[in-house]
């Protein structure tokens, strides 16, 4: 008896003493972080109370966006360090931490539990109960407001995955019927979404990580979001992901997954060369059962989304799982696999067309500005060499106009956008930067001569950020390109991502390896004007409706984005002929105001800007189908049409035509991408503004 005792209070005191270090290093990183971003950020705000109050916000919403888990009195006790985290992270406190993680375990659990409690209870979808924003906004006083939250919070989520499924004739049915599968359906989605709850929760309390560990990372994650929207702190995983998106190639299984028909996820395609393709044990229609990181507990995943099931595969700290699959002939196999780096996915990398009509127009599809890692990033595999490449293809075939496509892209390497803006110019400066110091540096384009001089369009949009802005600010400038499209995103900073090390220099960084690394925003980026796309983002020459005008937030709605101001304009750019911008403009006005499509989208645009405010939310099963009957027709009036345009044909270089003849994938991939810019309203445009330019 005494020796189990002794055992005992050994593994507690191994286990206190593994939290204690846990918290206390989560301490230091936080001192580490606002020491760094004091020393290399382009403006750092000072800690000071007002960050306190930031970071103790930010810190709730980060773990509990819904209010659903915290209670009144808990925000009370944490409160005693709403004004005062400023101390706790200069002197590498742990008081705050440990409280926090304390409650937040304690809420947790009995969270996990009153889910179980719910889902005894029978579920009525007609009776006329609301989620009011009152009760969203505030957090439960009582374990029974809790648990009615919960109840609510479910059951919203239920009739949004009812109204996602429902039958196609399913208002022909009479009216017991129709109850009838509200019933059963609700029933089974309902199960799902408290089953994904649950999950969620046990990956908190009992993941890869320890819960401590998590909550120490979101509290250094949160004080690097009070800076500005792009300093950001990186535990592993997160920096391996943050890599791959500019180029690097990531740690893959080597599968593309889809949903199963009856819930769930299967295996869509195998990446030749993959760790799965290679297994020989896998096959496209595979459904996936569970999956058992190395070291941890098997996570059922049969009844998953692709969305959470994808973010469970991007957990990049673990590289190695069991999978168990549901053959199609109903059989169970098990199959160990370990990631490794693949080739990068062709989803992410440069796409061309030739648009052929009237006029012979190439289109090139930009997804990202990608760096070349892979052959000691001598830029041979980097996007301004791959889009060089494309431009040489379709020189091949002729063109007379090209469509840079770069909406949706996000930015990335600044670099590459360099390097890719100087494709389109002769020689010259391109942007303009400006660190901490007062010194502004300027970013040339070193190379004399162009690979493209012909009549450019350059596509934009909301999503269109970074060094995306600082192409088409460039060539805007220059006056060599007509920029066409929406608004762009308004991020114009630089950032580095370096490792936590208050010795770290950007001379020694390479050789500094750490656990845990810093992104940080070390610059800000300048038109050769000497305006800044900061917050207003790229203005287009051609205006065009864009339904995400109406739904996404920019830069300029971070409340920590930074503040713009305007230099000097650069003195020794010279730029080219202005173009007929009015001119073009005015050419397409008609086809944009007598187009179905565009008319749609202002009309939605407009009714979403004039209410933005959050509403109470129905938990009715009839008013939820009466609210989704009118997003529908919304939708539909801005889907983009299904119609092939009769302008051009949408073609492909004879290099891809042959890649085609081998590789019934790569086929499959770009059929649907050619509908696609076929049926392209914005590409449409496009076309026009380049063929009303060679007549110029």
């Amino acid at each position: 008896m005494k020796k189990s005792i002794a055992v005992l209070a050994v593994i507690l005191y191994s286990s206190f003493l593994s939290y204690s270090q846990t918290v206390d290093k989560s301490a230091h990183e936080a001192f580490v972080l606002t020491r760094m971003v004091n020393k290399f950020h382009v403006d750092p705000r000072p800690v000071d109370e007002k960050f306190s109050v930031d970071v103790f916000s930010g810190m709730l919403n980060n773990t509990d966006p819904d209010r659903m888990f915290f209670n009144k009195g808990d925000i009370a006790r944490l409160s005693v360090y709403s004004k005062t985290l400023d101390n706790e992270i200069k002197h590498s406190k742990t008081g705050y931490l440990t409280l926090f993680v304390n409650i937040y375990t304690q809420r947790l659990k009995q969270a996990d539990s009153l889910i179980d409690v719910a889902g005894k209870s029978s579920i009525d979808f007609y009776t006329n109960e609301k989620f009011t924003i009152v009760e969203r906004d505030l957090y439960p006083g009582s374990p029974a407001a809790m648990q009615q939250k919960l109840n609510k919070k479910l059951k919203g989520d239920v009739l949004d995955d009812l109204m996602d499924d429902l039958p196609a004739n399913f208002k022909s049915f009479a009216a017991a019927k129709q109850k009838k599968y509200v019933d059963s359906a609700g029933t089974v989605d309902y199960k799902k979404d408290a089953s994904a709850l649950k999950r969620k929760i046990n990956n908190i309390l009992h993941g890869t990580h320890s819960i401590t560990q998590y909550v120490g990372d979101i509290y250094c994650e949160t004080i690097a979001s009070c800076f500005d929207p792009h300093t950001e702190f990186f535990p592993p995983e997160e920096k391996e992901n943050f890599e791959s998106h500019l180029g690097k190639q990531p740690f893959l299984f080597g599968f593309k997954i889809k949903p199963d028909k009856n819930g769930g996820v299967d295996i869509d395609n195998l990446e030749p060369g993959s760790p799965a393709f290679k297994g020989g044990k896998l096959n496209k229609g595979d459904k996936f059962i569970s999956i058992q990181w190395e070291g941890g507990e098997p996570i059922t995943v049969s009844d998953m989304s692709v969305q959470e099931f994808s973010a469970l595969l991007d957990d990049g700290a673990q590289k190695k799982a069991l999978f168990v699959m549901k053959k199609s002939d109903g059989t169970i196999t098990k199959v160990l696999l370990e990631k490794e780096q693949v080739a990068g996915d062709d989803d992410a990398k440069v796409k061309s067309f030739v648009l052929k009509g009237k006029n012979t127009v190439g289109y090139i599809y930009l997804p990202a500005f990608y760096e070349d890692w892979d052959t000691n990033n001598d830029g041979l595999n980097g996007c301004a060499n791959d889009v060089g490449r494309e431009i040489l293809k379709l020189k091949k075939e002729n063109i007379n106009g090209l469509i840079l496509d770069l909406r949706y892209n996000g930015g990335g390497s600044t670099e590459e956008a360099t390097e890719l803006a100087g494709m389109f110019i002769d020689a010259g400066p391109v942007e303009q930067v400006k660190d901490r110091g007062a010194k502004i540096f300027t970013m040339k384009d070193v190379n004399s001569g162009t690979i493209y001089d012909g009549p450019l369009v350059i596509l934009v949009n909301g999503y269109s950020a970074s060094a995306t802005e600082l192409i088409a600010g460039t060539l805007q400038d220059y006056h060599r390109a007509v920029i066409v499209g929406s608004s762009t995103y308004g991020k114009a900073t630089a950032q580095i991502v370096l490792p936590m090390d208050t010795t770290v220099t950007p001379q020694n960084m390479a050789q500094k390896q750490t656990e845990n690394y810093l992104k940080v925003t070390v610059g800000k980026l300048y038109r050769l004007n000497g305006t800044t796309a900061q917050l207003s983002g790229v203005k287009p020459d051609i205006v065009l409706p864009d339904i995400l005008d109406g739904y996404i937030t920019k830069e300029a709605d971070e409340p920590f984005a930074l503040h713009p101001n305007t230099i000097e304009p650069n003195k020794y750019y010279q730029p080219y002929a202005p173009l007929p911008l009015s001119k073009l403009a005015a050419d397409v006005q008609t086809e944009i105001d007598t187009s179905k499509y565009f008319n749609s989208v202002k009309k939605v645009v407009a009714n979403l800007k004039q209410d933005k405010s959050e509403k109470d939310l129905s938990l009715n099963f009839n008013e939820a189908l009466k609210d989704n009957d009118a997003i529908s027709t919304e939708t539909e009036n801005t889907t983009v049409p299904d119609v092939v345009s009769k302008k051009y044909t949408v073609q492909n270089n004879q290099y891809e035509i042959g890649r085609m003849q081998t590789d019934d994938y790569f086929k499959e991939v770009n059929e649907e991408f050619t509908h696609q810019v076929a049926v392209d309203p914005y590409i449409s445009i496009a076309f026009d503004v380049l063929t009303q330019l060679k007549s110029q």
